[in-house]
Order: structure tokens, then C-alpha cells, then sequence
């Protein structure tokens, strides 16, 4: 598991309140109080939905009143999410970020491109 308990019930509610109509709420008001957006936090994000995925339209549970939260200021959350950032890219590398194309062939990303000049 990516993310500790204390992290799963804050994003429980911070990630609903980023989907769901009116959008934001108490989690979210606790992030930008401290100076945290939602562009910030995307890999806390992809963390929770990777360890938690919805079975219904709904992400999350909504509440009236915010988890505590589990990181002390803005610079603790942008390092926990760049951690999870190294961690989602390792797994990526590891099992390899490709897309089928036609023919049975793989479109690995990885690739090295050529930047031939002309006349070389």
C-alpha cells in the first residue's frame, strides 16, 4: 500500500470533493489554506484511486467536516507527492508504458527517436 490510513481518510473526502458538484469543501479548504491546489496533488490522487478504485460514478465520501490532515504544511504534501511520483514512475518502467497499435505491435514511448540531419 502506496499511502498510510491517515492519508486514505483525507483524500477520501478531499478527492470526492474534487469530483462532485459544487466542488471543493472542507478538505479542499484545508489544502488551499495552506497553499495547496489541486494540480498539486495529482499523485496523491492516482495513489488513492490505485489503492481504492470507485465501483460506483462516485469517488470518495463527502463530509461535513474535514479529516485531520496528514502532512504538517504545503512543502510536506509536495514532497509526499513527489515520492509517490518516483514510485508511479518505477512501476510505469517496470511493466513498461506501452500502447498496442495494429498489427500486433507495441508503441513503447521509451523508444529512441531519431534526429538524423539531412545529408548525414
Amino acid at each position: 500500500m502506496i499511502l498510510t490510513r491517515e492519508e486514505i481518510a483525507f483524500l477520501d473526502v478531499y478527492c470526492h470533493e474534487g469530483t462532485e458538484l459544487p466542488f471543493g469543501g472542507p478538505a479542499t479548504d484545508v489544502m488551499t489554506s495552506i497553499g495547496v491546489y489541486n494540480g498539486d496533488t495529482l499523485n496523491l490522487q492516482w495513489a488513492y484511486l490505485r489503492g481504492k478504485p470507485s465501483t460506483s460514478p462516485t469517488i470518495g465520501n463527502a463530509s461535513k467536516v474535514a479529516p485531520p490532515l496528514p502532512w504538517a504544511n504545503r512543502d510536506a504534501v509536495l514532497r509526499r507527492d513527489a515520492a509517490i511520483r518516483a514510485i508511479r514512475e518505477e512501476m510505469q518502467r517496470g511493466r513498461g508504458i506501452g500502447l498496442p497499435l495494429q498489427e500486433g505491435r507495441l508503441d513503447d514511448s521509451r523508444e529512441a527517436i531519431s534526429t538524423r540531419m539531412e545529408g548525414e
